[in-house]
């Protein structure tokens, strides 16, 4: 039977681990957290619990120096904010760089290593998993109108995504959707670290903190309308 082995992202991710500890390369970081992400859906379509718990957790830990980073390639951050963040940033790398040198990744990926390939006809039939969550997510997303009902849903189409990428099956509209979905989150977290950032005594311009209200309702509609064109053709 057809078989798909994971050599290529466990590769991509072994890669892209000295550049994230490194920190000068922003996709040293990105590319990791990409990478894992892709592994995961690999052990979904296997059928795998195993090592979940570990890829999760270097998922996690590489979490506030990405999306710091994201933050701070934003141009038109005022200064006192982009200081704070690139300040917040330096102590994110510092906690992550020990994580990198943990026996705990070093198992991980000799695990990985050992692990046999995917049969391709039973990832195709746990396919409808990840179509079937993508509805129940989005089903969620319309109940409740949220914020955090949309990540959901934007997650669950980015496992979806990569699951038919594995499959080497065309994954167009789910990554349209996601691209779109993150414009809503990067507006979302960049709000959130200002909330911090003022929780601190700081302020930053009231035009500046409305314009990214602004542009966060705008996105939400962008969101909405990108739903309504694209759901039709999942799966």
């Amino acid at each position: 039977m057809p078989a798909i082995a994971l050599d290529r992202w466990l590769q991509h991710l072994v890669k892209h681990l000295p550049v994230a500890k490194e920190g000068r390369d922003p996709e040293g970081v990105h590319q990791v957290r990409v990478a894992v992400r892709r592994l995961r859906v690999w052990l979904r379509l296997a059928g795998m619990r195993v090592l979940e718990d570990d890829l999760a957790w270097l998922v996690r830990a590489a979490g506030e120096v990405r999306d710091l980073e994201v933050l701070l390639q934003h141009p038109d951050l005022p200064k006192a904010f982009r200081n704070w963040a690139a300040s917040r940033l330096e102590q994110a790398r510092a906690a992550l760089v020990p994580l990198l040198d943990n026996p705990r990744l070093a198992g991980l990926l000799q695990a990985l290593a050992n692990l046999p390939p995917l049969d391709e006809e039973a990832a195709k039939a746990r396919l409808k998993r990840f179509v079937r969550q993508a509805a129940r997510k989005a089903e969620e997303w319309r109940n409740q109108d949220s914020i955090e009902s949309l990540h959901a849903l934007r997650r669950a189409l980015r496992r979806l995504r990569y699951a038919r990428e594995w499959l080497g099956l065309d994954s167009q509209d789910e990554k349209a959707l996601q691209e779109i979905f993150g414009q809503v989150g990067d507006l979302s977290f960049t709000l959130r670290y200002l909330a911090a950032f003022e929780a601190e005594g700081s302020r930053v311009p009231a035009a500046y903190k409305r314009q990214l209200e602004a542009q966060l309702t705008e996105a939400l509609e962008a969101a909405r309308a990108a739903w309504q064109t694209h759901q039709a053709d999942l799966g």
